[in-house]
C-alpha cells in the first residue's frame, strides 16, 4: 500500500472515530440535561390545547425544556399543586374567580385588577389585548330590525322582561347569576352549546342569548355591540408559577401577547378542528410572527 493510500485510510479512521465520539457526546448530553422541565397545562378544549402549544414552543425557543400536558379536568388545581407550571387563561375569568365583585370591565382595568388579586406564588404575562374573547349578547335579526336595539347598553332596560339563554353561566353554582352589567333578566336558562341556544332564539323560546365567546354559527342572529364593556374583558394571558422564568423567558411570553389576535385564535382552532396537529398549527403561527 502506498503512503498516500495509508494516509487516506488513517484519515477515514480518524473521521469515523470523531463522528462516533460526537454522537456519544450528544447522547451523553441529552441524558444528563439537568435543565428543569416546564410543563404547560391545558384542558381538553381546542382553544386551551392550541394556546398551551404556543406558549410551550415560544418558551422552547429561548432554550427552555418544555412539555404540554392536556386533558386536565381542573387546570388551576394542577397549577396550584405544581403538576404544571404554566397555563393559558382568560384574564376576566381569573378575576371572576379571585374577585367576582371587582368593578373592572375594560381591558386595562381588568389587567390591573388581576395583578392586584393574584394569589401568592403566581404571576401573569402581559394580556393579549388583541384577543377579545368576551361572551357575545345575541338576538334574532328580525327582533333587532323591529326594535332597533343594537347595543348591550340599549338592551339593559328591557332585560327584566326577557328570558335569556346562556352557553356559559358565570357561576356553576348559580346559572342565573348576572352576567352583564345593568342587565338582570327575568329568567336565565343554561345551554350546552351555541347550536341549542341559536335554535331556541330563532323559535322565540328565549329572547336574547349569551354565547361563550366569539365565533360559531350565528346565522339569523345579530351580535349586539358592547363598546362600554358591560361584559368584563376577556383577554388571553399566561398564568405561571412565580420565580421560574428569567427576563428572556418572560419577554417571550409577552411577545406572544403582542401578536395574538381573536382572528388568529379562531383560525388556529378551526385548523386544528379540521385535522391539523395542535403542535404543527402553533409552530406555523410562531414562525409567521417571527417568534
Amino acid at each position: 500500500m502506498s503512503e498516500a493510500m495509508v494516509a487516506r485510510a488513517v484519515r477515514r479512521g480518524m473521521a469515523a472515530i470523531l463522528v462516533t465520539a460526537g454522537a456519544m457526546a450528544a447522547v451523553s448530553c441529552a441524558d444528563t440535561d439537568d435543565r428543569p422541565m416546564v410543563a404547560v397545562g391545558a384542558d381538553s378544549s381546542t382553544e386551551s390545547v392550541v394556546l398551551a402549544e404556543i406558549y410551550a414552543q415560544a418558551l422552547a425557543r429561548t432554550g427552555t425544556r418544555t412539555s404540554v400536558v392536556t386533558g386536565l379536568t381542573d387546570p388551576q388545581a394542577a397549577l396550584d399543586a405544581g403538576r404544571v407550571a404554566v397555563l393559558a387563561a382568560r384574564n376576566g375569568e381569573l378575576l371572576d374567580r379571585w374577585n367576582l365583585a371587582s368593578p373592572a370591565r375594560e381591558p386595562a382595568a381588568v389587567a390591573a385588577a388581576v395583578n392586584a388579586a393574584l394569589p401568592a406564588g403566581l404571576s401573569v404575562s402581559d394580556a393579549a389585548d388583541g384577543t377579545d374573547l368576551r361572551p357575545r349578547v345575541v338576538r334574532p335579526e328580525a327582533a333587532v330590525a323591529a326594535d332597533g336595539i343594537r347595543t348591550v347598553t340599549a338592551l339593559a332596560p328591557a332585560c327584566a322582561t326577557l328570558t335569556v339563554g346562556a352557553v356559559a353561566p358565570a357561576s356553576d353554582d348559580d346559572p342565573s347569576a348576572q352576567l352583564v352589567t345593568g342587565c338582570a333578566p327575568a329568567t336565565v336558562h343554561p345551554y350546552p352549546d351555541l347550536a341549542a341556544l341559536r335554535t331556541d332564539l330563532l323559535n322565540n323560546t328565549i329572547q336574547a342569548g349569551l354565547t361563550d365567546g366569539p365565533g360559531g354559527d350565528l346565522t339569523g342572529l345579530t351580535v349586539l355591540a358592547d363598546p362600554g364593556y358591560a361584559i368584563r374583558a376577556q383577554n388571553i394571558l399566561a398564568l405561571y408559577r412565580s420565580g421560574i422564568f428569567d427576563r428572556q423567558q418572560v419577554k417571550k411570553l409577552n411577545y406572544v401577547a403582542g401578536e395574538l389576535t381573536t382572528d388568529d385564535l379562531l383560525a388556529l382552532i378551526a385548523e386544528v378542528d379540521t385535522g391539523t396537529a395542535p403542535a404543527t398549527a402553533a409552530r406555523h403561527w410562531l414562525d409567521a410572527h417571527a417568534l
